[in-house]
C-alpha cells in the first residue's frame, strides 16, 4: 500500500508538497532502472544506486539530485583526460579543467583513484557537496583503502567532506593548512580528492557507522518519505528500462 501525506513547505508560502512512503529496496531499484535507461553499464548503475539510496536515507537529498542530472546530464561523457606526475607526497592526477565531473558518473572513480595510497590525489573541476552522492563512495574507498579519503573544495569556505576506515563521516569545513594536499584546490580546479592517515581538523558534523546502521534498521521497518513528483518523475523514466521474459 502507498501511503501519501502532505509535507509542509515555508509557511510564508502557505503551500504543502506531497509526500509518499516507499521501501528502501524501491529507492533503489528506481535509480537502478533509471540509470539503466540513461544508458549506464550494470556496474555504474548499481553503483551510482548505491549512492542515490545513501543520500536519500541519510539526507534526503539523493532522489532530488538525480532527477536534476537526469534533466541536463548523460552517462555517455566520453573517458576523461588527466595528466598524471609525482609528487613528494605521492602520485596527483589532474583531470583536464575542461572536463565536466559529476558526482552520479564520476564519483565512485575518483574517489577510488584518490585512495589509491596515502599522498594520493586527484584535482578536477566542482564536484558538489550538498548533494551528499559521494558520501557512499568516500566511506567505501576508506573501508577498503584503510585510509582516510578526503573531498576538499575551493574558495574561502573550505568546504569538505572526509570518510575513516572506521566508517566515521564528517561534512563542515577544514582548518586552513600549510601543508599540500591538505590545502585548497587551486584555480582551474574546483576539488580536490585525497588520501591521509588521519581525519582533517575543522568544524565538522560527524556520523558513526552505528549510527547510520540503526537509522536503515528503522526505515527498513518503516519505508522512508520521499517526494511524491519526484518519484514520480524518476518512475517514468524507468519505465524505459525493459527487462526481457525470462
Amino acid at each position: 500500500m502507498t501511503v501519501t501525506t502532505q509535507k509542509g513547505a515555508p509557511m510564508e508560502t502557505g503551500r504543502t508538497a506531497s509526500t509518499m512512503r516507499v521501501a528502501l529496496r524501491e529507492v533503489r531499484e528506481c535509480a537502478y532502472r533509471t540509470l539503466m535507461a540513461k544508458g549506464a553499464s550494470n556496474a555504474e548503475a548499481q553503483a551510482a544506486a548505491r549512492q542515490v539510496l545513501f543520500a536519500e536515507v541519510h539526507y534526503g537529498t539523493g532522489l532530488a539530485a538525480l532527477a536534476s542530472w537526469l534533466r541536463k546530464g548523460s552517462w555517455t561523457l566520453g573517458a576523461l583526460s588527466y595528466t598524471r606526475t609525482e609528487t613528494p607526497e605521492g602520485k596527483r592526477y589532474a583531470v583536464d579543467p575542461g572536463s565536466s565531473c559529476h558526482a552520479l558518473v564520476h564519483g565512485v572513480l575518483l574517489v577510488d583513484v584518490a585512495s589509491s595510497g596515502v599522498g594520493s590525489e586527484v584535482l578536477c573541476n566542482a564536484v558538489n557537496h550538498d548533494s551528499h552522492l559521494l558520501d557512499e563512495a568516500l566511506l567505501n574507498a576508506a573501508q577498503v583503502s584503510g585510509h582516510t579519503v578526503v573531498h576538499r573544495s575551493a574558495g574561502a569556505s573550505n568546504r569538505t567532506t572526509f570518510a575513516t576506515p572506521d566508517g566515521e563521516l564528517g561534512t563542515g569545513f577544514s582548518s586552513d593548512a600549510v601543508i599540500a594536499p591538505r590545502t585548497a584546490p587551486e584555480a582551474p580546479y574546483g576539488s580536490r580528492f585525497y588520501t591521509v592517515d588521519s581525519a582533517p581538523q575543522g568544524d565538522f558534523v560527524r556520523c558513526t557507522e552505528a549510527e547510520r546502521a540503526a537509522r536503515r534498521v528503522d526505515l527498513a521497518h518503516s519505508g522512508i518519505q520521499v517526494d511524491s513528483a519526484i518519484w514520480a518523475e524518476l518512475r517514468a523514466v524507468a519505465a524505459g528500462y525493459l527487462v526481457g521474459e525470462a
